[in-house]
């Protein structure tokens, strides 16, 4: 390990002043990763975590001084079935997949990183989600064994499409129900007016894409739950931010679904190479009716194979429209790692407990209110 050095960053402006070296690594090695860009980590940190002190773990080549694998953690107070715990989460999470970001080239980072965190730091519960390298699966699963940290697996479904030669093979690939709901969807909507979608360029249309994105956020259940994106208005949002923070960065485009000129639906994506992805959506509660969103979700998948440079389109997770959508599913890991103190061990006792599905569902009713979410969702932030 001599040719190797380990560091770990806390503060907003350390983490500025390796962007290049940041940038290089992940040019280099994660190309069609957007989520953890340093411009996209760097729009999340000053939009969610307001300038506290984080975990930027970093493993570098000796002599040049390369970064080789990242892990960009934050530990944060949350409830946990009820109970108050200090979470370690990914910087970011929500978007993209939680993998650390480590290149072939790096040696023994992941069991490097969880001697530090549970050696040095105060946490009890880690919560990893949509791991897609059964590798870095494996490798948290021996490193939490070394240090006599409790660790649990779940799996679930990630949706995508390959695109085919035309959007009219598309749709015959789908089954006979979702081309009759897609085409009466398109003949209520063509009832109700004008209908147009614009593509903006969320950096350099910043102002517009957050009047028109806040419009349709307002009224949805992630915005009155505490969890759209817009939340946080004006310049302090997600989007204000990345447009600030994000400059160059490249492939981010807002799509917006309008009605004789008033927003009805919008999607947030992310292109990477030959690769899309569907960052952050939410439909005006108006056009409920007309299921507006999954109305859009149709014309951007006409517009990308039209384009014919794009291969796939990436849904971010799973939900009860994606899989009508997705030509293809993958498995995705959900990791959750207990730390050794005593206070964590009793966590998972809870957790495993017959009590605990009762907490779970009481502090569920809590955070939304005492309504569970439409059918019809859209992303939401995750931390």
């Amino acid at each position: 390990m001599n040719d190797y050095r380990f560091e770990c960053l806390h503060d907003f402006g350390e983490f500025q002043s390796i962007r290049n070296d940041w940038d290089e690594f992940t040019h280099c090695y994660f190309p069609a990763n957007y989520s953890r860009t340093h411009a996209w980590l760097s729009a999340w940190w000053t939009t969610y975590h307001h300038g506290r002190p984080a975990l930027i773990y970093l493993q570098r080549r000796v002599p040049d001084g390369r970064i080789v694998a990242v892990a960009p953690l934050f530990i944060r107070k949350e409830l946990y079935g009820g109970l108050p715990i200090l979470s370690l989460q990914l910087l970011g999470e929500g978007l993209g997949a939680d993998d650390f970001l480590v290149s072939p080239d790096a040696r023994d980072f992941v069991a490097q990183v969880f001697d530090d965190l549970v050696n040095v730091r105060r946490w009890h519960v880690a919560k990893l989600r949509r791991l897609q390298s059964p590798q870095f699966c494996a490798e948290v699963e021996r490193a939490a064994n070394n240090l006599s940290c409790a660790m649990e697996f779940a799996e679930t479904d990630d949706y995508f499409i390959e695109f085919p030669d035309s959007f009219e093979t598309y749709l015959q690939g789908r089954t006979r129900k979702f081309r009759r709901n897609f085409n009466q969807a398109t003949n209520r909507i063509g009832k109700e007016g004008v209908v147009t979608v614009e593509v903006l360029d969320p950096i350099s249309d910043a102002e517009r894409v957050i009047g028109l994105g806040r419009e349709v956020a307002a009224t949805s259940w992630q915005f009155q739950t505490g969890k759209s994106h817009f939340n946080e208005f004006g310049a302090d949002c997600l989007y204000g931010n990345l447009a600030r923070l994000g400059r160059g960065a490249g492939g981010e485009e807002f799509t917006v679904m309008l009605v004789n000129g008033r927003p009805a639906a919008y999607l947030l994506g992310c292109r990477r190479g030959r690769s899309y992805f569907a960052v952050d959506t939410a439909f005006h509660a108006d056009y409920r009716h007309v299921s507006v969103g999954r109305l859009l979700f149709g014309r951007i998948i006409e517009r990308l194979i039209g384009l014919g440079d794009v291969d796939d389109f990436d849904f971010e997770g799973s939900g009860e429209y994606k899989d009508d959508y997705a030509t293809h599913s993958r498995k995705a890991a959900f990791l959750t790692v207990y730390n050794r103190n005593l206070y964590s061990r009793g966590i998972r006792s809870l957790r495993n407990s017959r009590w605990y599905a009762t907490l779970r569902e009481r502090y569920a009713r809590m955070r939304s209110g005492g309504e569970r979410p439409p059918a019809e969702t859209g992303q939401a932030k995750g931390d």
